[in-house]
């Protein structure tokens, strides 16, 4: 078998990551189907090709014996081929692909895409090694913790990408990148469901157990319970823990309600973490280490996911199970190290494609490319020009400028890269369309030469490993991560970030920041406390700690530990409580702004309630008595907005103390307003360019706003500036300190500064 020595290769230039071709930096603005069996695979290739467009992917697709999953590759227990199994006429095997796009475009690259699923019939003869519900109900999946699925998988995974360095086109690839069902979680956890309780994972989790615990007694003793045994114990159930503890576990538990199954998500760390390096080992094998090699994993931006209900309004539940910690995706700052892996490639959040919404990936693209690693954001951006007309907010005629320009400016303000891609086909057979994807392609080549720093911007730290500390459920984080970006930080009028909480210690991290959001800063452990008081806790700083912030060690709960870590009196409420506060006080530049009866918030329960305690205020003795603490700190906060709680409590929902070097926000309700964060950024020191609630990009060298409202728009610069339009190229003019424009449909004005 010949390996062939890769062109390919990724490294630092100009302050982003890129791709590099024999050692000089190049762009690869590629386009994909994952349809290529549809009727109009052949015109959407010929229609890129002949606009330019020189880099396509080829994608492993199924259909053996009528069955979606199953490739020409594996087609059955034990079977794998490393030739492909002879094919009905029509099927569209990767060399058709490629003889495709090579007669488009003979000087084309290729991208390689492949899934994990295995066949049908696989799942049938191993019933024990696939993922079962709670309630026995199988999946078509092998189990994370199937030593056999793992392994057939491997020799697919191996027969497939050999086949592929042995054909004429092999010199042509750029990397192989895998396309997990579950898009980087598990199926099952993809449906809600937190635990995997088929056989072969009984076996798995006793095993680990005996190996964490070494005896019954020290199980028992951790357990408290007198009775399990290494040889008895069954995996949790969605309902046990909530059943065995009354319906007494709240979103931030006592850590002795949920041993078990803390004992189970660290197993699930375990084997994701050998699941994902089966699949590119097998690559690696294969191919050889030179190889570009990338995933559709590490959604941080998705904590919160309730993916099922939707995509199809149905399958809610009461407590929908938190995809990243029932996966096992956890701790991604340490994966994303990992030299094996160079592309993280996911599609941008389906909740927020059409107009007047941000850009964002799926996966946590800004430390993605802190850790060196291209950030490809599949554009799966449906539109007018097929069928699929009307799905997931699709771009509309007149819309084109204002969407795919969007769409790139956020990529490359945030040092990431996007491509276009199908489904089907023919999303983008329009010729406006492709008008503006040829343009994308040098602006993308512009750009790459073009230096990029981070400026000031609104961040978001997101702790995905907190999920350790809660009962597991996604509604908190729905509000906190997802509904908070897409509906609070892209629209604040400032660029904004989400990166893993642990890079916060990393040397390459922007220190240029001054406004930071924490949504998971719950454990008031050495490892927090050490980050915010040498990283945060500093610089003039303002910091907005969410819900919950500081209210256990890891293994009991109490305000003890938010009053030490936030230097403020607490109390805290042992119920589950709605959250709304109203905004009380407006002679604050934090509530600049405000009506009289604004307030924010959502009526998901979660508790236990933290909320600052007024040691001035009237004592109340009505209602639940609260746990109360202080701080060392005596200084008062300041009362912004009220949340009221049971018997009509009004208690501080929003305050606000400042320290020497640092201040402190805490909210007791998500997730917060645009205009409050606005407001935090100006309070902060953070320049803001927009007060429209436009969606703004922008780095060192660019600033784009997207627009949907009409009217009039002022666009400050943090500096005066030599200014060109991006899309016409003119130069604007020199030594401008602000922008201006009509908005009088979608648009997105984007310009180069320096």
């Amino acid at each position: 078998m010949r390996i062939h020595r890769s062109r390919y290769s990724i490294g630092w230039h100009d302050g982003k990551p890129a791709f590099f071709e024999e050692g000089n930096p190049i762009v690869l603005p590629s386009y994909c189907s994952c349809g290529p069996a549809f009727p109009d695979y052949v015109n959407a290739i010929d229609r890129f090709a002949r606009h330019g467009c020189r880099y396509f992917w080829l994608s492993l697709v199924g259909g053996y014996n009528g069955e979606w999953g199953t490739t020409p590759f594996w087609t059955g227990p034990g079977q794998i081929h490393e030739n492909p199994v002879p094919m009905p006429d029509g099927y569209w095997s990767v060399d058709r692909q490629a003889e495709t796009i090579l007669k488009a475009a003979p000087d084309a690259g290729f991208f390689v895409r492949l899934g994990d699923m295995p066949p049908e019939c696989w799942s049938k003869t191993y019933p024990d090694e696939v993922m079962r519900d709670f309630m026995g109900q199988p999946r078509s999946f092998g189990s994370l913790a199937s030593d056999r699925y793992r392994e057939e998988l491997r020799r697919f995974i191996r027969a497939f990408t050999a086949y592929c360095e042995r054909q004429p086109w092999a010199e042509r690839i750029i990397a192989y990148v895998l396309y997990p069902i579950g898009e980087g979680g598990t199926p099952l956890a993809m449906e809600g469901f937190l635990f995997d309780c088929s056989p072969v994972m009984r076996k798995a989790y006793r095993q680990f157990l005996a190996e964490k615990y070494g005896t019954n007694a020290a199980l028992q003793a951790a357990w408290e319970n007198g009775v399990v045994t290494f040889d008895t114990v069954e995996v949790p159930r969605d309902d046990e823990f909530r059943r065995r503890n009354s319906g007494g576990v709240m979103f931030w538990p006592e850590a002795r309600q949920v041993r078990p199954e803390r004992d189970y998500f660290e197993l699930q760390k375990k084997l994701f973490r050998e699941y994902v390096r089966t699949m590119f080992a097998a690559l690696r094998e294969a191919a050889g280490p030179e190889r570009l090699y990338g995933i559709d994993a590490f959604k941080g931006n998705m904590m919160g996911w309730m993916c099922h209900p939707v995509f199809t309004g149905d399958k809610w539940k009461e407590h929908y199970g938190e995809n990243l910690i029932a996966t096992g995706s956890i701790g991604m700052a340490e994966m994303l190290d990992w030299p094996e892996i160079s592309i993280v490639a996911t599609p941008h959040d389906y909740r927020c494609r059409w107009i007047g919404f941000g850009y964002d990936p799926e996966g946590i693209g800004d430390s993605v490319q802190l850790h060196g690693k291209i950030m490809l954001v599949e554009e799966d951006q449906r539109t007018y020009a097929n069928n699929e007309r009307g799905l997931f907010g699709s771009l509309e005629p007149g819309e084109e400028d204002a969407v795919l320009y969007r769409n790139l400016a956020a990529s490359l303000s945030r040092g990431q890269q996007t491509y276009p891609m199908d489904v089907c086909a023919g999303y983008f057979e329009d010729e406006a369309l492709q008008r503006v994807l040829a343009c994308r392609r040098k602006i993308e080549r512009e750009f790459l030469d073009i230096p990029r720093e981070d400026v000031p911007s609104v961040v978001m730290l997101v702790d995905e490993q907190s999920a350790f500390d809660t009962d597991f459920s996604c509604e908190y984080n729905d509000l906190a991560v997802i509904r908070q970006r897409i509906w609070g930080l892209n629209h604040c009028g400032v660029p904004a970030r989400i990166f893993l909480w642990d890079d916060i210690e990393r040397d390459n991290f922007p220190r240029c920041h001054k406004l930071f959001l924490l949504p998971h800063c719950c454990r008031a452990d050495e490892r927090n406390l050490r980050r915010l008081r040498q990283y945060l806790f500093c610089n003039g700083n303002v910091i907005v700690f969410g819900p919950g912030s500081g209210v256990t060690d890891g293994r009991t709960v109490s305000p003890e530990f938010a009053a030490e870590m936030l230097g403020m009196d607490f109390e805290l409420y042992d119920y589950e409580y709605p959250r709304f506060v109203t905004i009380d006080d407006w002679n604050h530049p934090l509530t600049d702004g405000f009506g009289a009866c604004e307030c924010y918030g959502d009526s998901c329960r979660y508790g236990p309630v933290l909320v600052p305690y007024d040691r001035w205020a009237p004592e109340c003795k009505g209602g639940r008595k609260p746990r109360v603490a202080f701080a060392k700190d005596e200084r008062p906060f300041v009362r912004l907005g009220t949340i009221a709680l049971d018997y009509g409590k009004r208690r501080p929902g929003l305050v606000v103390k400042q320290f020497a070097d640092y201040t402190i926000v805490f909210t007791a309700a998500v997730p917060l307003p645009a205009r409050l964060l606005r407001n935090l950024a100006k309070f902060s020191g953070t320049h803001v360019y927009d007060d429209e609630d436009d969606v703004v990009f922008a780095d060192s060298r660019m600033v784009a706003v997207h627009a949907v409202k009409p009217g009039r728009r002022r666009i400050r610069l943090p500096r005066a500036c030599t200014v060109w339009d991006v899309v016409s190229g003119n130069k604007v003019g020199d030594n401008i300190d602000e922008l201006r424009f009509s908005v009088n449909a979608p648009v997105t004005k984007w310009w180069r500064v320096k």
